[in-house]
């Protein structure tokens, strides 16, 4: 059954979208591709491990899309080779690929010097050089690159003093370990406020002292280094590098100079203060506690009083049943006594009665006549019953 010519039409269209969307994938910019050219054939790579047509999709090459004159093309953002058995030298070329982040050789073969062409790769993070044969003096505009946070070169044969250790702002991690640099340590170094880790051990002709750093970090120094007088929050020790270290900050346990010969290590200087402050962290504890608990103490007994002084002005004192007198005329309370007697109210006349009680008039005694009111209370049943019980109490 043949199509009708809007679905044929819908069938061809979609086709040559996906030609499109197919032949449209990026391709990896040219300069980039020349330089991965240059930089295999530096390595020693055969003819058979050059790089192909699209590098990008080959083992150790990583690419990114990036925008040039209003298209996407790719372009080498990493370059990882570990423990590839790599021979050669590092082309100048890998100054070409500007977009460059990270360039990860560790465990070859490499010889020769690093490129001075390096420094144009300006966006450089992560060089990790470690556990070659590269040889000769850093080059002195490394510290251009103020995107480097990782600076490996441990186990190589460079030589030259570190006066390239000049501005590195963001740089974590500098292992120097295992070369033959010379000189003292440069002072710049403690403009590097985000250092963490530091290693200069296998450098014997290093001179000292380490400059003092305002950040706590893990150093590994040589011998020499240890020895010199430096502040006593810093413990030094001679440690040494595996030739397999990969890009780690871990502090290495064993080292192999270039030969191959494990490399002699002294202990670690020992450190007593860490055993004071643990101390005085315990007794600061123990003081902390005792202090806790006698202010608890204090602070119950002063509520327990207050909560009952305030239960006090509430409830108030006891009611007083003792005889009132509201009369000027009335000094002494003895002036009433005939009011004790059982009939002392019966013999005397009612003037007045209301809903509390009765009213009667009497003759106070001595007054040559005067006459008094006396108003006698009627309480409630309720209140009878519970002044009886306090009176049996």
């Amino acid at each position: 059954m043949a199509l009708s010519p809007p679905k044929s039409h819908f069938f061809l269209f979609c086709f040559l979208t996906l030609i499109f969307l197919v032949q449209s994938r990026p391709s990896l910019h040219s300069s980039d591709f020349d330089a991965l050219l240059l930089l295999h054939k530096g390595f020693g790579l055969g003819l058979g491990r050059a790089p192909e047509r699209n590098p990008c999709d080959s083992s150790g090459v990583f690419c990114e899309r990036r925008i040039v004159n209003s298209s996407y093309v790719l372009r080498v953002t990493r370059l990882v080779f570990e423990s590839q058995q790599l021979k050669g030298r590092l082309s100048p070329a890998i100054g070409q690929l500007s977009e460059l982040k990270e360039l990860s050789l560790p465990n070859n073969l490499l010889v020769d010097q690093i490129p001075a062409q390096i420094v144009d790769c300006q966006k450089l993070e992560v060089l990790n050089l470690g556990n070659n044969r590269f040889s000769g003096d850093i080059p002195s505009r490394l510290s251009s690159l103020i995107r480097l946070r990782v600076l490996d070169l441990s186990a190589n044969r460079f030589t030259g003093n570190l006066k390239f250790l000049k501005y590195f702002p963001n740089l974590e991690k500098l292992n120097l370990a295992d070369n033959m640099f010379a000189g003292k340590v440069p002072v710049s170094l403690r403009s590097f406020r985000n250092l963490r880790f530091i290693n200069l051990s296998g450098n014997g002709l290093l001179e000292g002292p380490l400059p003092l750093m305002y950040n706590d970090l893990d150093q590994y120094l040589s011998s020499e280094l240890a020895e010199e007088r430096i502040p006593k929050r810093y413990v030094f020790a001679e440690v040494t590098q595996g030739k397999n270290q990969s890009l780690s900050a871990v502090p290495p346990a064993s080292s192999q100079g270039s030969n191959g010969a494990a490399a002699p290590s002294p202990m670690a200087v020992p450190s007593h203060k860490h055993k004071k402050n643990d101390k005085r962290k315990i007794l600061g504890w123990v003081l902390g506690f005792l202090a806790g608990g006698l202010a608890g103490i204090v602070s119950g007994m002063v509520f327990s009083m207050l909560s009952k002084l305030l239960l006090f002005l509430i409830r108030g004192r006891g009611k007083d049943t003792s005889l009132k007198i509201f009369s000027p005329l009335i000094k002494k309370p003895e002036d009433l006594a005939f009011l004790e007697r059982e009939d002392g109210l019966a013999s005397l006349d009612v003037i007045g009665r209301g809903g509390c009680g009765e009213v009667f008039k009497a003759v106070l005694p001595g007054s040559n006549g005067k006459e008094i009111a006396i108003k006698k209370i009627i309480q409630p049943p309720e209140m009878q019953m519970s002044s009886q019980k306090k009176i049996a109490r």
